[in-house]
């Protein structure tokens, strides 16, 4: 087996992959019907010696907001293997060589949308983010006359965006990166390729600004396939608020298509106030659901990487389990001081990282999918203690919470 590019002229097949596994209802892949709507991506896939592929993947380079920087991560998306050759062991092997690809680039966190949890966590991927999934009639959104300046100067103004748009949109992803770790930092590329295009339909792009400063981004499109008209449906599948301000004024648009449509869909953040401010809770759903997964891919530069408090001044040993590649399934030693963290992995046999409370043992021993969401902020020391991801002992314990306090992350972008 082999793992390398995927032929630019082999495009085709790689499509027909992507058909196959993500929409096989509409039969077999016509290249005379395919969209023109390019990839972003480099793709790549897992060949036998016949040069056939068995998998193929697609990495996305972009940058997050991670713990008050903007750091490198790599995006894994389009896994898919033919039925032929599935439980061969054949995506797990393409997985270990993404990682192998990432680290030998120097990027050590990975992010991906998952099919199944459960089968990127058997690889080490954990959630690394959720949002709210808010369901309402758009009556219910009337709420907002009370909250905001509905006109005059202070109530600003609503425009589409476009291509043209990308310096004025850059200030609320600043905006947005400064409330939510795991913000991405937007290119030019990806704002015309990705922000503006969909996968089978371009999606409507509208802002909200005041005295000439972009302020909030939505784009959604509507559900028209209701057999009733009455019924369609507006999908908000993206939002990018500066402030609670700008929230407001985002859902004060979309309450403005109460004519045209019975019910609105928002993919919002997971702090975004409403429910408590609508006239009846009763007609609105909010739904938290998990969103993306994450996972470091080299585990000893991710944490070395950290900038933590200068105050904070601990060392440890640290027993970590990985199920994909070696150079993680290790024990290391981590010393974290003057602001810098340093780790070294440990002589082999030193640490029995078997006997987690045995006098041999690490002091504390943790899987790589809880140590990646205790890396971003999305869960806690206390919380990953207590889902058994993470085995430490009570004094440590204070210091790994000051090393790894909890932040508020939403990572909204499809990839």
């Amino acid at each position: 087996m082999e793992y390398r590019p995927f032929p630019d002229e082999r495009s085709d097949e790689f499509d027909a992959f992507m058909r196959y596994a993500f929409s096989p209802a509409e039969g077999p892949y016509d290249p005379e019907e395919a969209d023109d709507h390019d990839t972003i991506a480099d793709t790549r896939g897992l060949f036998d010696t016949d040069d056939d592929p068995v998998a193929v993947c697609a990495h996305h380079s972009f940058s997050l907001r991670i713990r008050g920087a903007d750091r490198e991560v790599a995006g894994l998306s389009a896994v898919a293997s033919p039925p032929e050759h599935r439980r061969q062991g054949n995506v797990g092997r393409m997985l270990r060589e993404s990682l192998t690809e990432y680290r030998d680039r120097g990027v050590f966190v990975s992010t991906l949308w998952p099919f199944e949890y459960p089968f990127y966590a058997s690889y080490g991927w954990a959630t690394a983010s959720r949002y709210r999934y808010l369901t309402a009639p758009p009556d219910q959104l009337g709420f907002v006359d009370d909250l905001i300046a509905t006109a005059g100067d202070d109530a600003g103004s609503f425009r589409p965006l476009d291509e043209d748009d990308y310096a004025a949109v850059k200030p609320v992803i600043a905006a947005m990166a400064d409330r939510y770790d795991l913000t991405m930092d937007w290119t030019e590329e990806w704002w015309r390729e990705r922000a503006l295009q969909g996968w089978k339909t371009d999606p409507f792009v509208y802002g909200w600004e005041r005295d000439g400063d972009l302020r909030g981004i939505c784009a959604y499109s509507f559900d028209d396939d209701a057999d009733d008209a009455d019924e369609t449906v507006m999908r908000v599948t993206d939002v990018a608020a500066a402030d609670d301000e700008a929230w407001f004024q985002l859902l004060r648009f979309v309450r403005n298509h109460d004519s045209q449509v019975a019910e609105v869909r928002i993919q919002a953040p997971p702090d975004a106030p409403l429910l408590d401010l609508v006239e009846d809770p009763r007609a609105v759903d909010c739904e938290i659901r998990t969103g993306p997964m994450v996972r470091l891919v080299d585990a000893a530069t991710a944490l070395e990487a950290l900038d933590p408090d200068p105050e904070i001044e601990t060392a440890f040993s640290l027993s970590v389990s990985d199920p994909l590649v070696d150079w993680n399934d290790e024990t290391f030693r981590v010393a974290v001081a003057d602001g810098t963290v340093a780790v070294e992995p440990t002589v082999d046999g030193e640490v029995d990282k078997s006997e987690v409370d045995g006098a041999e043992a690490a002091d504390a021993a943790i899987d790589i999918g809880t140590l990646s969401q205790l890396y971003v902020g999305y869960t806690s020391v206390d919380e990953a203690v207590r889902s058994d991801g993470l085995a430490v002992g009570s004094a440590l314990a204070d210091d790994l919470r000051a090393v790894f306090p909890p932040r508020t992350t939403h990572l909204r972008e499809g990839f």
